[in-house]
């Protein structure tokens, strides 16, 4: 057997394929070999020649020392022989063969392990396959250590890297906003410690509903996780694209050396070290309708920048503005999370964050105030600390 991985997984969702494209990725470049569908189209893009996909997949399944099932429920019922007839035939067929090596084997089973990439009822596992330890890559970079481990043990492999990034665990934090630790903050903790497959985070409202103070916050939280940010804002006088690359080339310059050394000017080398990089990094663009009717800023962030996220594993980028890219059509739209903030109208909300930060404010006064402003937060900010006599 060739001292390779196979990852054996049913094209189940656009969501589901760029996860295991993901994991793919992040094996890869801890040296692991592996074997994945979307790797050999990149090298053979009419696809296999002799026999089709099909036999492709059979060679690659009894021909490889490690076999890693992605769990889907779909791949389960190909396993259980309970899926839809005529259809995830290559993972059926797959299934076929492990499940003749674990009866063949009789119990041993060095071969052959589970990734979890999506949570899944633990009923749905096969019995057969609920004895092995299942792994988790997703969840905690340690779950991703271990199966490295796992997998350079079973492959013989001496020469072994840790992978290309591993992302911070979360710490402590508390962001001084109001009612966005349901949906927004959390989205913002998870992907800057690695536990989103989506690191594009675009957040949308229309002006005072506290999109800056939110990104303000984002970018005092990576700071604190050592995670250097670059920060561009729109309307801050960046009428062209030049000025943007420079001002990445100011904020992180030191880790993109190609890029920053050759001007700051030729995007290719960017691309080229934001791939090569060995630790997350956060780029956040502020007030992007300033550049929506830009056609060579939305082009660079459409067609390139955005689309690069998949290939450069160390990258996490939050776009908010009244207007975003647009995501239906994007072929970054599986790695991307759009969020649209809202006015906060709950006085209990508005009640909670005035008691900590404005505690001589009254619930009258602010209840006159949520009603007048219809819960603006850039309006309800400068009138909390004016009735509290606080300078802002």
């Amino acid at each position: 057997m060739r001292k390779q991985v196979f990852l054996s997984y049913r094209h189940e969702s656009q969501e589901h394929i760029a996860a295991v494209h993901r994991l793919g990725q992040l094996l890869r470049s801890a040296n692991i070999p592996v074997v994945l569908d979307r790797f050999y189209l990149d090298d053979h893009p009419g696809g296999p020649d002799e026999g089709g996909w099909p036999k492709w997949s059979e060679k690659a399944a009894l021909e490889s020392r490690c076999v890693l099932i992605v769990a889907s429920e779909g791949w389960f019922a190909a396993f259980e022989g309970t899926g839809q007839q005529g259809s995830g035939m290559g993972a059926a067929s797959e299934a076929d063969l492990f499940r003749q090596s674990l009866w063949d084997e009789k119990g041993h089973n060095a071969r052959i392990r589970v990734a979890f990439l999506h949570p899944i009822d633990p009923e749905k596992v096969p019995v057969r396959l609920r004895a092995w330890h299942q792994f988790r890559p997703f969840d905690q970079p340690q779950e991703l250590k271990q199966l490295i481990r796992w997998l350079a043990t079973a492959l013989q492999m001496e020469e072994l890297q840790t992978p290309a990034i591993l992302w911070p665990e979360p710490t402590k934090f508390e962001p001084d906003i109001v009612d966005r630790n349901k949906r927004e903050w959390p989205t913002i903790v998870a992907m800057l410690a690695g536990r989103l497959r989506e690191r594009i985070l675009l957040l949308e409202g229309s002006s005072g509903v506290g999109k800056s103070e939110l990104l303000r916050q984002a970018r005092t939280y990576a700071k604190k996780l050592a995670v250097p940010v670059a920060y561009i804002d729109f309307r801050g006088g960046m009428q062209n694209l030049h000025d943007v690359l420079g001002h990445i080339s100011l904020e992180i310059g030191n880790l993109v050396p190609n890029f920053t050394n050759d001007g700051a000017t030729k995007t290719h080398l960017l691309r080229r070290d934001l791939r090569n990089l060995k630790q997350p990094i956060l780029l956040i663009f502020d007030g992007y309708e300033g550049a929506a009717e830009n056609k060579a800023i939305t082009d660079w962030v459409n067609q390139q920048l955005l689309p690069e996220v998949e290939t450069s594993l160390s990258v996490a980028v939050i776009i908010a503005g009244q207007a975003s890219p647009r995501v239906a059509n994007a072929t970054w739209r599986e790695l991307a999370q759009y969020l649209v903030l809202e006015p906060i109208t709950d006085f209990e909300a508005w009640r909670e964050w005035t008691s900590r930060k404005f505690p001589r404010v009254g619930d009258l006064q602010l209840q006159v105030l949520v009603t007048a402003t219809k819960g603006s937060p850039g309006l309800m900010l400068p009138l909390c600390a004016n009735l509290a006599g606080t300078q802002l």
